[in-house]
C-alpha cells in the first residue's frame, strides 16, 4: 500500500533522471562497425571458401574420372572426298606433318591418310587417301581422328596371330593381347623369351600399341598388350577412379608375373602418356626389377604435379584452388572429399624421385608441341640421369603422336636402342623403316573400331 502523496515511480529512475540516448564514443562506433564487418566478412569468407572447395574438388576429380566416352566424339570436319585424297577443315591437328587416320560411325568407316599435300582453300587442307580399312566409305561429315593410325586388333590390323588372354590383377582379370613371334612370318629367331609389355595412356585403349607391334614382331620379341583397372572390358577399382599410376602399376606387375610364368626371361616395358608413368613406377617398385631390361616411354607422365598445375593454370584456376586440389589428391582426409579410397603418391611420381631410383636404360620420346603432358619433366629426368635416359625430342608432333610425325625415324631410333639394350644380332635387325607401310592394303578382316 502506498503512502498518500508518494510518487509510485521506482526510486532508481528518480535518481537517474529521464532516459536519454547518450552519444557513443569513437571506440564504441568502431566496435559496432567491426562486429558488422566481421559478420559480413565471415559470410563472404564462408561463401568464398565454399566456392574454393567446390572448384578444387572439380579440379582434383577431372583427371581421375575415366572419360573414354568423351574421346570418341568427332573432332574434324571432312569437306570433300575423292578417290585419291581427302579435304579436311584446316585445324592445328589436320595441318600437322605426318600420318593420321579418320573414323566415322564409331568405326564403321576407317581410312588412313598421308601427310598434307596442299591447301585447296584458305580453310582446308588436302591429304592423300592411303587406304580404306572398311567397306563403308568416308563421307562429307564430321569425323574422329584416330591417332593410333591402325584400328582393331593385331590380327585385323596387321595379320599377326593374336591370343586374347586374361591376367589376374589385384582387382580382377584384365584382358590382354598376346602376340608371339613367328620366324616363318619374318620374325628374328632366338628372342621369344624377351617379352615386351605395352601400357596405354589415360582414356586410351590397347590399340595405342598397334603402331609398334609390327616392329617388335619383326625383332622376334613376344608382345603382351595389357589393360588396367577401370578400362572398358576390365574390372573397376573400389572407387572407380584413375590413380594416375599410383596403384595401376600393380596391374602391370601382374602382367610381369604372367609373362614370367609363361616363359619370359627378360622384359621391356613400353608406355604412352599415363602408361609411360605407370611403366616408370613399375620399374622402380616391381619385385622383378632384375628381369626388366629396358623402358621405352612416349610422351610419359613423369611429373604429375607439373601436369596438374599446368592444366589448372590453363583453366585459370587461382593458386589457392590449385593447392587445395593437390591437397585433396594427396592427403587421407582430402582424398575422401574427391571419393578416392586412398591418397595418391604424387611425390613419388616426379623426375627427382625417378632419378634416385631408376636402374634401367630408358628411351624417352616426347613431342615438343605436347599440350597434354608438357615435355619439360621428361627433359629434366634425362638431365638428371644422362647415364640411363636417352631423350629424343620430336618437333611438330602432338601428344603421343611422335610415331605419326615420322614413323621411319621413330622405329629406327627404337630399333637402335633395343639392339644396344638387348644385345640383338645386327644381322637380324631390319634396316628399312617403317617395318609396316602406313599405306599397306588392309587385311581381309580389317575393322575400324578401337578395341
Amino acid at each position: 500500500m502506498s503512502v498518500d502523496g508518494a510518487d509510485p515511480t521506482p526510486r532508481g529512475l528518480l535518481r537517474r533522471g529521464p532516459l536519454r540516448l547518450r552519444p557513443r564514443s569513437d571506440q564504441g562506433r568502431w566496435a559496432e562497425a567491426a562486429a558488422v564487418g566481421l559478420t559480413g566478412a565471415g559470410v563472404t569468407f564462408a561463401l568464398s571458401a565454399g566456392a574454393l572447395t567446390v572448384g578444387a574438388r572439380l579440379l582434383a576429380r577431372l583427371p581421375l574420372v575415366p572419360q573414354l566416352g568423351v574421346r570418341q566424339r568427332p573432332d574434324t570436319g571432312v569437306r570433300a572426298v575423292f578417290e585419291d585424297r581427302v579435304h579436311l577443315d584446316s585445324t592445328a591437328e589436320s595441318r600437322r606433318g605426318g600420318y593420321l587416320a579418320l573414323r566415322q560411325s564409331g568405326g564403321a568407316t576407317h581410312v588412313r591418310l598421308g601427310p598434307v599435300t596442299g591447301q585447296p582453300t584458305p580453310t582446308t587442307v588436302a591429304r592423300p587417301l592411303l587406304a580404306q580399312d572398311t567397306a563403308e566409305e568416308l563421307r562429307v561429315d564430321r569425323a574422329k581422328v584416330n591417332g593410333f593410325f591402325w584400328a582393331g586388333t593385331p590380327a585385323t590390323a596387321h595379320g599377326l596371330p593374336t591370343q586374347e588372354v586374361e591376367i589376374d590383377s589385384p582387382v580382377g582379370p584384365m584382358p590382354a593381347w598376346l602376340v608371339r613371334p613367328d620366324p616363318a612370318a619374318g620374325s628374328a629367331p632366338g628372342q621369344e623369351r624377351t617379352w615386351a609389355i605395352f601400357v596405354h595412356g589415360h582414356g586410351a585403349t590397347r590399340g595405342e600399341a598397334l603402331r609398334v607391334l609390327p616392329l617388335l614382331h619383326r625383332l622376334g620379341l613376344t608382345s603382351l598388350t595389357v589393360t588396367y583397372r577401370n578400362d572398358i572390358g576390365g574390372p573397376a577399382s573400389a572407387d572407380r577412379m584413375h590413380h594416375l599410376g599410383s596403384d595401376e602399376w600393380e596391374d602391370v606387375e601382374a602382367a610381369i608375373e604372367y609373362a614370367l610364368a609363361h616363359g619370359a626371361e627378360r622384359l621391356v616395358l613400353l608406355g604412352w602418356s599415363m602408361g609411360g608413368g605407370i611403366a616408370l613406377r613399375t620399374s622402380v617398385r616391381s619385385a622383378h626389377r632384375d628381369r626388366i631390361a629396358a623402358l621405352v616411354l612416349d610422351s610419359p607422365a613423369v611429373d604429375w604435379q607439373d601436369i596438374l598445375i599446368y592444366h589448372a593454370t590453363a583453366l585459370k584456376a587461382p593458386q589457392p584452388m590449385r593447392r587445395l586440389a593437390l591437397w585433396m589428391m594427396t592427403s587421407s582426409f582430402g582424398a575422401r572429399m574427391v571419393r578416392l579410397h586412398e591418397p595418391l603418391a604424387l611425390h613419388e611420381m616426379r623426375p627427382e624421385h625417378y632419378a634416385r631410383t631408376l636402374i634401367h636404360p630408358v628411351l624417352l620420346f616426347h613431342a615438343l608441341d605436347d599440350a597434354t603432358v608438357p615435355p619439360a619433366p621428361s627433359r629434366r629426368l634425362a638431365s638428371l640421369r644422362p647415364d640411363l635416359v636417352t631423350f629424343e625430342p620430336v618437333e611438330g608432333a602432338s601428344h603421343t603422336r611422335e610415331w605419326n610425325r615420322d614413323p621411319a625415324r621413330w622405329e629406327r631410333l627404337l630399333t637402335g636402342f633395343l639392339q644396344r639394350s638387348l644385345d640383338l644380332d645386327p644381322a637380324q635387325v631390319p634396316t628399312a623403316f617403317p617395318v609396316r607401310d602406313p599405306g599397306a592394303a588392309p587385311e581381309a578382316d580389317a575393322i575400324g573400331m578401337r578395341l
